[in-house]
């Protein structure tokens, strides 16, 4: 994992919030997820949009939601916004199955604005309902192979199953359900990968993200999410 082009990435979204990047520099897992974050972020800027940081009340770093635990109204989010909100961004959110049963959590949720409570509440919170979550993120400190898509697929189809179908539909700025891993495609994954088009699956698997990010900090692409598939 190339950790200097992560934690520029970051930046270039977050640039005021250096501290929150200290305390987590030591772990990678939790680097990668706010990279994630920041990543999706970027996509949305490559369309336009702003990003803005919205932090808890009272606080100035970016505060890191790192697992499922914790309240959301005490961890910062990103506001995606034009003439106003159309998204905002979240990490580890819990989120209601699309079947009637179940609650999952994924790395980086993009969420309606609104959708999850920015203070705390006097019902008690669970979690997302399953219409409010428009897409999202997961990451893998990883490489590609054929049982890490099957698991990817699994989650989209107990969260997002449209996206398998054919049928989903999704503005062109949002994308779709992405798995985002630092390593390279393995075995006949590039295959599986290149036939999801084909079989109506609506799925992007960002592999070598690091230098996905390092492309888009040099300018030599806008966003590390919609690239094509390449076998790298």
């Amino acid at each position: 994992m190339d950790v200097s082009e992560v934690e520029k990435a970051i930046k270039r979204v977050i640039r005021r919030h250096r501290r929150a990047f200290e305390i987590i520099g030591s772990s990678q897992t939790k680097l990668l997820e706010l990279g994630a974050i920041a990543g999706v972020a970027e996509h949305y800027k490559a369309f336009g949009y702003t990003a803005r940081v919205v932090n808890p009340k009272g606080r100035r770093s970016f505060i890191v939601k790192t697992s499922t635990r914790g309240f959301p109204w005490n961890f910062s989010r990103i506001v995606i916004e034009d003439q106003a909100a159309i998204c905002e961004l979240h990490m580890n959110v819990m989120v209601h199955g699309a079947h009637g049963v179940g609650i999952y959590c994924v790395d980086v949720g993009v969420v309606t604005p609104g959708a999850i409570p920015a203070a705390r509440t006097k019902d008690p919170w669970l979690a997302v309902e399953n219409a409010q979550l428009i897409t999202f993120a997961e990451v893998k400190k990883l490489v590609v192979y054929p049982m890490l898509l099957a698991q990817f697929v699994g989650i989209v189809h107990e969260t997002k199953p449209t996206f398998l179908t054919g049928r989903g539909s999704i503005e062109v700025a949002h994308p779709s359900p992405v798995l985002i891993v630092l390593g390279h495609y393995s075995a006949n994954s590039f295959d599986i990968v290149k036939s999801y088009k084909a079989r109506g699956i609506s799925i992007l698997v960002a592999a070598n993200y690091d230098g996905r990010l390092a492309r888009v900090r040099v300018g030599q692409s806008k966003s590390p999410l919609n690239e094509e598939v390449e076998h790298l």
